[in-house]
Parts: C-alpha cells; sequence; structure tokens
C-alpha cells in the first residue's frame, strides 16, 4: 500500500464509510419515493421482502416496538453489507472497505451496543435500562464491553483478515489467484453482517427479558401484529 495512502487512512474509512450511508439513504429515498401499493411491486417488493426478516427478529424481542427495532437492525446490516463489498471495486481508494481496519468495525460494535441500551430507554424507562446495567451487580457493565470486543473483534478478522490474504497474494501471484480469493472472500462479507446483527438481536433480546417494566405483560402474551402494518416505511410528501 502506497505511504499517501497509508498516512491518510482513517480519513479514508471515515470518507468510505460516509459513502456507504449516503448510497443507503439514496436507495431508500429511491423505494418511498413512489405512493407505497397495496399488491407491491419492484423496488417495493424488494424493500418489503428484505425487511420482513428483521421484522420478525423484532417481534421476538418486543412486539410493541417492531418499527424502531426492526429499523436499527437493518441499517446496522445494510452499512456493514456495502462496507463490505466495496472490497470488491475496481477503484484504488473505494476499494478499500472501512469495516476491513478495526476502528471501522469498532464504531459499529459501539453503535450497536449504545443504540440497544438507548432503545432499552426509550422502551422500558430509564431506570429498566439502568437496571439492566447494574442488575445483578455492576460487573453487568463488563458484560456490555465484552459485547463491543466480541463484535468488533469477529468482524475485522474475518473482513480484514481477507483484504490481507488478496494484498499477499496479489504480491506473489498477481493474475488469477488474487481473483479466486476475491470469490471465495464474498462468503464472509455476506455472512458477517448477519452474524453481526444475530448478536445485536441477541444482546437486544436479553436486555429486554432480564428487566421487565413493572406491571408489563410478558412478550409472549403481546398480540402478534400481522403483515406489513407492523412496520411504518415512511412516505415522500
Amino acid at each position: 500500500m502506497p505511504d499517501v495512502v497509508v498516512r491518510y487512512l482513517p480519513y479514508i474509512v471515515i470518507v468510505n464509510f460516509l459513502l456507504v450511508s449516503s448510497l443507503l439513504l439514496l436507495l431508500g429515498r429511491l423505494a418511498t419515493a413512489r405512493p407505497l401499493k397495496e399488491v407491491p411491486e419492484g423496488i417495493q417488493n424488494a424493500a418489503e421482502f428484505m425487511l420482513g426478516w428483521f421484522v420478525d427478529q423484532a417481534r421476538r424481542i418486543h412486539p410493541g416496538s417492531v418499527a424502531l427495532i426492526a429499523s436499527f437492525l437493518a441499517s446496522l446490516f445494510l452499512v456493514i453489507l456495502f462496507s463490505n463489498l466495496l472490497g470488491i471495486l475496481p477503484i484504488p481508494l473505494l476499494r478499500i472497505p472501512p469495516t476491513s481496519y478495526y476502528s471501522g468495525p469498532l464504531a459499529l460494535a459501539l453503535i450497536a451496543v449504545l443504540g440497544g441500551i438507548v432503545i432499552g430507554a426509550r422502551v422500558r424507562g430509564v431506570g429498566a435500562a439502568l437496571k439492566h446495567l447494574l442488575w445483578p451487580n455492576p460487573l453487568q457493565l463488563v458484560a456490555e464491553v465484552s459485547h463491543v470486543l466480541s463484535l468488533s473483534l469477529r468482524l475485522y478478522g474475518n473482513i480484514g483478515g481477507e483484504v490481507i490474504v488478496a494484498r499477499l497474494a496479489a504480491q506473489a501471484a498477481p493474475y488469477g489467484v488474487p481473483l479466486v480469493i476475491h470469490t471465495l472472500g464474498l462468503i464472509p462479507v455476506s455472512v458477517q453482517p448477519l452474524i453481526f446483527t444475530v448478536l445485536t438481536a441477541n444482546f437486544l433480546a436479553t436486555a429486554f427479558q432480564s428487566a421487565p417494566r413493572a406491571g408489563a405483560q410478558p412478550a409472549q402474551a403481546a398480540p402478534e401484529l400481522e403483515g406489513r402494518d407492523s412496520i411504518a416505511i415512511p412516505r415522500t410528501p
């Protein structure tokens, strides 16, 4: 890697994250630009199909907060997936996945864990969220730190490792071998966002079940939400 790229690598990681986020915002805008149809088709059909899995996960965590939790999980998944896919682009600076350097996965892990705490405080109240952090003992805070390390190291190890191996292979055999490695690398590129999201959903579920609000009904007793009414997609005026 050229010295100038190494020197400005932190800024490249931030810029690539911003580009991915901007692209996702644009795609979301396009997906909701037209009035939603009762029988979805085209972009709306693809968007609802993708959101279905996140809606199911949110229902299992807290049926009364499907829209909030599903959008949080979907955002994490898409940012990680599109960031990983930058590695296959033939553009020199854009092909640096921000998830292949530890600062990127660490930031995403902090967002996942802190975002879960904020969602818990918003849904169950600040007192219940603080009780989850301090009960049954203050060492519960250590568990939250371990969640950050687990999420960040797993993502960094898989994506960063694939990038390093591909770079070394390109130096040893510039033709053929790097293509094979990049093709095999599509497996962790697509699997790791799912694993990250599933683990985040599990941490959220644990937080919601550990200290239910006084007088609240168990999650199993909550009425099941049906159809696409379970999550509201904003309409463009």
